[in-house]
């Protein structure tokens, strides 16, 4: 396993019916009843949130890496000074998880709850009855949640209690984590599931009906109410029942199916050009590396000479098997991960981390001695820290990158190191992980003793082979801005590829 490894994997067609784990804050008002109504005393906040800080100012190694120390140490004395009056769950969790987003780490992440806890919680919750794509800063429709047939797939949502939806995604940034400066992953992470649905209850407000303002896509206005049928289980069985959503489930099985097989290559009918779409770097590694191996083969034996790699919404997986695919597109050694370390190698602080027992029982197999503070990964241990060589069937010809704000973890180290390397030309949107490096999904695993919450931090920092004269809080810029319109993602969803094509034709 690889310390650098990611075990999550997004989909172009995350649009499920039911909700995902997402987790945000509250800011505001209309309490619904039953929910949640404790009241923290100071004393106690005051525990849980010291407990955080010092496990991030021990063990995590970005902590400082996208803002000062002085900066980040005043934020969190300005935070920790508003505990001093009682005060409710969401508004502490409001702070917490502010707290957790000014990291600036995508591997860095909080909850309310537990995850048992948080789903016996949700279903009590009354909820946006939609399920909402954000794009651009506008809203659409996935999912009508709700009874009511005259709402259709692909409305613009424009306001939901007469607050506007831009006003709205732009309040909740300010709670999601995510790498550095980066918006385009905020933007994904509120995007499809239930994820802005639970981001507003937390974050927002707790109402008991809904007021939602939609543009048609004939351009018509109307505002339609809700304060029935708002439960996630009331809502859930609307969905399915709703002949309105008949397209949307059909576009879900196709992502299903998309899902099934995230390695794949075409060979387009010009005969000169490739699609190799790589939606995963986690799974059965093996599998991976055998498809990679006969994919270069067969571009080789066809003599393609512009290879298109599709790291639309690929949410990473293992360092390793990124570095892997990136040595069929050098020609000549070259580095992919300069180095990994540590701040800390104490037991007190690894037991509570997801690592391998063989890694917390044999640290010295792993880390070399401490060095200027830092406990760095030994590279023999790491197949992303090995220096990549050439393939025998590495590919000669032009790359072409379709990445976005799901492109993140190990796919945006391979675009970033690309970039660097000058491998390739960049379409469609910036990257969710930073350019120079990053944290990991290894980190410590943490339970606050007074409220609950739970968080997990990164302990490994990961510096990625790149150079260059590039913000250190932004991710890979493509050359070429491209976002697919909403009506041609849930239909053919050709359009980035119509776009790059043209694009090949005329460079």
């Amino acid at each position: 396993m690889s310390f650098a490894a990611k075990t999550y994997l997004m989909t172009r067609y995350n649009f499920a019916l039911l909700f995902f784990p997402l987790f945000l804050f509250p800011l505001s008002v209309k309490s619904q009843e039953g929910v949640d109504t404790r009241i923290l005393q100071p004393v106690a906040m005051q525990q849980d949130f010291n407990y955080l800080r010092k496990m991030l100012e021990d063990t995590h190694p970005g902590l400082y890496m996208h803002q000062s120390k002085e900066s980040m140490q005043h934020k969190m004395d300005s935070l920790c000074s508003l505990l001093k009056q009682p005060m409710s769950f969401y508004q502490f969790y409001g702070i917490i998880a502010y707290l957790i987003a000014e990291v600036k780490c995508e591997h860095t992440s909080c909850s309310p709850y537990s995850e048992s806890q948080f789903q016996a919680n949700i279903k009590k919750w009354k909820l946006i009855p939609l399920t909402i794509y954000f794009s651009e800063h506008r809203a659409y429709v996935l999912v009508n949640r709700t009874s009511d047939t005259s709402i259709h797939l692909g409305d613009e949502v424009t306001a939901i209690n007469h607050h506007s939806i831009d006003s709205l995604e732009k309040a909740l940034f300010k709670y999601i984590p995510t790498d550095g400066d980066i918006e385009t992953s905020k933007e994904q992470l509120l995007t499809g599931g239930m994820a802005f649905n639970i981001y507003y209850y937390l974050f927002l407000e707790r109402p008991e009906a809904f007021d939602i303002t939609f543009k048609t896509t004939e351009g018509q206005l109307k505002v339609k109410h809700w304060d029935k049928e708002l439960t996630f289980a009331e809502s859930n069985n609307n969905a399915i029942k709703n002949p309105v959503n008949k397209q949307i489930i059909a576009i879900e099985k196709r992502g299903s199916k998309d899902a099934a097989d995230p390695w794949r290559l075409e060979l387009l009918k010009d005969k000169q050009t490739a699609i190799l779409t790589v939606r995963t770097f986690s799974g059965n590694k093996k599998q991976m590396y055998q498809k990679f191996e006969r994919f270069f083969a067969t571009i080789k034996q066809h003599q393609i000479t512009n290879l298109i790699i599709d790291l639309d919404h690929n949410g990473g997986g293992d360092e390793a098997a990124a570095a892997e695919l990136f040595s069929y597109l050098i020609d000549a050694p070259s580095p992919f991960i300069n180095a990994e370390y540590l701040i800390t190698d104490k037991d007190d602080y690894l037991k509570l981390a997801n690592i391998p027992d063989d890694m917390l029982n044999n640290k010295t197999k792993y880390l070399k001695p401490e060095t200027s503070g830092k406990f760095f990964v030994k590279e023999e241990t790491q197949g992303e820290l090995a220096i990549c060589n050439p393939k025998a069937n590495h590919f000669t010809g032009k790359v072409y990158f379709y990445i976005d704000g799901g492109t993140s973890s190990a796919a945006s180290t391979l675009a970033a190191v690309a970039q660097s390397k000058h491998i390739g030309t960049f379409i469609g949107e910036e990257t969710g992980g930073t350019y120079f490096g990053g944290g990991s999904a290894v980190g410590l695993n943490l339970t606050l003793p007074n409220s609950g919450i739970t968080a997990h931090t990164s302990i490994l920092y990961t510096v990625f082979a790149t150079q260059g004269n590039h913000d250190k809080n932004r991710g890979v810029i493509p050359e070429y801005h491209f976002v697919p319109s909403f009506a041609d993602l849930i239909s053919a969803n050709n359009g980035w590829k119509e776009y790059i094509l043209k694009l090949i034709r005329n460079i």
